[in-house]
């Protein structure tokens, strides 16, 4: 009868060690397939949050005559960081309305987002917030001069290379102001950054004055 040979302890031993090595290049192998989804996952959903945001801005925009970047926000705080700014539009049928774009950091129930709200013009009563954006972790708007995308600066852009380009501003009180100033508005999250420039509706190179006179001379 012929005996049975079994494992050597030296034999286990080796066959643990292989496969604890398997089971490890396995699981690095998972969890790498995993964080690479879940950062995929994360950066389209903030690419997302901010292509939203913009393409509020800019329908807000579509009607604005002007903006401001105000001394404070509609919550009172100093916009210091800019981290609010005022679009003044006139929507159809509607009398003039201001709205405020303000990013509001993180609390005990909110992440860190951006609320839009319509001001009263006359300030009779208080905003309105309408909108919230979530994901954004920051917010900042900066007037830039039509003038310096000709310059050598950071605002220059090579589209406006050898123009001639004039500054155009009219001051509409209360701290806001027209003209031909673009607004560049940064918008921050987790794993995208955004810059935007817009121009307002009333944002003429030059003026035109068409006189008529009645009788006619």
């Amino acid at each position: 009868m012929e005996s049975e040979r079994g494992f050597s302890l030296l034999e286990v031993l080796v066959a643990l060690g292989i496969g604890t090595l398997v089971l490890i290049g396995a699981t690095n192998a998972t969890l790498g397939l995993l964080h690479a989804r879940a950062t995929a996952v994360a950066d389209l959903n903030d690419r997302a949050a901010i292509a939203a945001l913009i393409a509020a801005i800019r329908s807000d925009n579509e009607t604005a005559t002007g903006f401001t970047i105000p001394a404070t926000d509609s919550s009172g705080v100093p916009n210091l960081d800019a981290h609010a700014f005022e679009l003044r539009t006139r929507a159809a049928g509607l009398t003039e309305q201001v709205v405020e774009y303000r990013w509001v950091a993180a609390d005990a129930t909110h992440s860190a987002r951006v609320l839009r709200s319509v001001i009263d013009a006359s300030e009779a009563s208080a905003p309105l917030a309408t909108q919230s954006y979530a994901g954004i972790t920051a917010l900042s708007a900066r007037s830039v001069a039509l003038s310096a995308l000709v310059g050598g600066g950071s605002d220059a852009d090579p589209l406006f290379a050898g123009a001639t380009l004039h500054d155009v501003r009219i001051d509409l009180g209360d701290g806001a102001s027209a003209g031909n100033a673009l607004l560049a508005v940064t918008i921050a999250t987790a794993h995208a950054l955004r810059t935007v420039r817009l121009a307002n509706l009333a944002a003429p190179t030059h003026f035109t004055y068409v006189l008529q006179y009645t009788p006619a001379p």
